[in-house]
């Protein structure tokens, strides 16, 4: 249960043919060479700081967790943050999670002729400036993952992974996946992957256990096997 384009893409897993839906009704971002908007990753001066700026008044607690907006409303909010830093992936995962909530509307509350955009533009838009963000990839994997859409789900994780190798929690949920896609010798690869690397959840194993699938990992001759938990922890998506 939950527990919580055409770009260079080198030798990327195909993914374009998942989200041609992203490109309807989806304004492309004017990318100026200054900023904004601002790649997450930026650690220019300027960026940094607007970086701190837009996340003290629009990714305040309330808005982290998903409650409620701070200087409007909560889609507000998340919008202001994304528009500076399209691939924010905490505010893109919350995005893409209070999208999906019922009842929700993309509609302005106080501008009746304004809509924000779909959950899918928001994935186009932070593809667009950092088409090689493996936050991004994941942030879009879990949100596919939840959809049920398990196809497109697995190339974004793997995806993820080949960006980012040693992200435990890409491995992890890559895991789930593959154990709800039937595909268990690759669920329990991806299983040792994951807890190698130091991942904390022990339900991937439990799962797997329950099938009768799970083993030990065979014994590492190297020690030297550090993980990515950090790169992701604060998502807060991680299922069990």
């Amino acid at each position: 249960m939950f527990k919580s384009i055409a770009f260079v893409l080198g030798t990327f897993f195909p993914f374009y043919g998942a989200y041609a839906s992203f490109t309807e009704q989806c304004e492309p971002l004017t990318i100026n060479k200054n900023g904004p908007p601002f790649s997450y990753h930026d650690y220019s001066a300027q960026a940094r700081e607007r970086l701190r700026l837009a996340e003290g008044a629009h990714f305040t607690q309330s808005v982290r967790s998903g409650i409620s907006g701070n200087s409007g409303s909560l889609i507000g909010d998340l919008h202001f943050v994304l528009t500076v830093f399209p691939n924010h992936p905490h505010a893109l995962a919350i995005m893409a999670d209070v999208q999906q909530r019922p009842g929700f509307s993309r509609q302005h509350p106080l501008r009746r002729d304004y809509y924000y955009p779909t959950t899918n533009c928001y994935f186009q838009r932070a593809l667009q400036i950092a088409p090689t963000d493996a936050g991004v990839h994941l942030v879009m994997a879990i949100h596919l993952h939840k959809q049920k859409q398990y196809q497109q789900a697995k190339t974004s994780y793997l995806n993820a992974i080949q960006l980012k190798p040693n992200a435990a929690e890409a491995h992890y949920n890559l895991g789930l996946l593959l154990n709800t896609m039937n595909e268990l010798d690759d669920a329990l690869k991806h299983a040792h992957i994951a807890y190698s690397l130091g991942y904390p959840l022990p339900g991937l194993r439990n799962l797997l256990k329950q099938r009768g699938v799970w083993r030990e990992p065979e014994q590492e001759n190297s020690t030297d096997n550090k993980g990515s938990t950090k790169y992701f922890e604060t998502l807060s998506l991680q299922w069990s």
